[in-house]
């Protein structure tokens, strides 16, 4: 297992398979992901504990413990956590394929050459 630290939590990538790629994810309490879209990249995530809200194509969805959300390619998105927020996060390999459109630490938006 490998650990990648982020400006506001972690991912720990936990597996990989032929077609897809399994973390878990946690966001501190008043944190919150990127703005960011995916071109191929496509995700499922579960909510393991915490609270936070999704922001999916301008709409805002609660989450709390056992939600399930999935995002599609192009679909813009970011999770705030109001508690520390942990999930599980299965996608597809293309890890790196992030595009990000707004973003809390001054990290570049645009394309990421390498997002971990």
């Amino acid at each position: 297992m490998e650990i990648v630290n982020k400006p506001w939590g972690y991912e720990k990538w936990v597996g990989q398979g032929r077609s897809y790629f399994l973390k878990e994810i946690l966001i501190k309490a008043g944190f919150k992901t990127s703005l960011q879209y995916h071109e191929e990249k496509e995700e499922t995530n579960y909510i393991l504990s915490g609270r936070g809200v999704l922001t999916l194509n301008g709409y805002r969805m609660p989450l709390e413990p056992e939600v399930a959300f999935h995002i599609l390619p192009e679909a813009i998105h970011r999770i705030e956590a109001s508690t520390d927020l942990k999930m599980i996060e299965v996608s597809t390999l293309e890890l790196d394929d992030v595009i990000r459109i707004d973003d809390d630490w001054d990290r570049k938006d645009g394309r990421i050459e390498s997002e971990h």
